[in-house]
């Protein structure tokens, strides 16, 4: 997964939009539609924020234990990681 500027958060936001997506079809997606919703709007906070001492998600929390046979999980956890990671300027 690349790290570079705000690639990493915008990858994950258009993975969740496609699950959100894929609900919307009636099609099988991972996680529930709310929580889907509720990581896209973390997710556009992350993106508009870029600094973890200003906002945290709070979705790791949530989505750790779901089955994740689709890898987003494990994505968005990853996400999560990596943005604690961005040095505030």
């Amino acid at each position: 997964m690349k790290t570079s500027g705000k690639t990493f958060l915008t990858d994950a936001l258009q993975l969740v939009s496609d699950a959100i997506e894929l609900h919307q079809q009636g099609k099988k997606a991972p996680l529930s539609i709310n929580v889907l919703n509720q990581i896209k709007k973390e997710l556009e906070e992350m993106v508009k924020t870029m600094n973890p001492n200003s906002y945290v998600p709070s979705y790791p929390r949530f989505i750790i234990d779901w089955p994740d046979d689709s890898g987003l999980i494990e994505t968005l956890l990853n996400v999560s990681y990596n943005y604690k990671r961005i040095k505030a300027n």
